[in-house]
């Protein structure tokens, strides 16, 4: 092959990993790949050549095999940052169930003891009534 054909076989290679990249493949079995499964294979079937046409020992397919891998890198890394952060997001979600779950038992908590506090004062006030030598003090207004 002459040098303007493995050029133009780039420039399919770069046209078809540009379609890949954003989800318009035109090869029936790249249709719905998601991002992270493109590699310098997929490229090369989806620009028409076979799986293998993409290789790192020549030269004029060098870079566009480093920007393919390096493409996919970055979605492993955004991929990454996002598990990171979803990790992160659930870890403080069951930390607020945790102290809700704590607060809301500190509630009842507290709603039992004013319950037995109003039964105490009913009790000691109907003690009070009981007792002859005892007068009632009016509050002032």
């Amino acid at each position: 092959m002459n040098k303007a054909a493995y050029k133009n076989g780039v420039e399919a290679c770069r046209a078809g990993f540009e379609r890949l990249k954003a989800g318009k493949p035109e090869h029936p079995a790249h249709i719905g790949l998601p991002s992270s499964k493109i590699t310098p294979g997929t490229v090369s079937v989806e620009a028409g050549f076979d799986r293998g046409y993409l290789k790192k020992s020549r030269q004029i397919h060098i870079h566009l095999i480093d920007e393919i891998n390096s493409y996919r890198k970055r979605l492993k890394s955004d991929s990454s940052t996002n598990l990171t952060r979803f990790t992160q997001v659930l870890k403080k979600s069951e930390q607020k169930d945790f102290e809700i779950q704590y607060l809301h038992d500190l509630t009842q908590k507290i709603i039992a003891q004013n319950l037995q506090l109003v039964e105490r004062v009913r009790t000691l006030e109907l003690e009070l009534k009981s007792y002859r030598n005892v007068q009632k003090i009016q509050s002032e207004p």
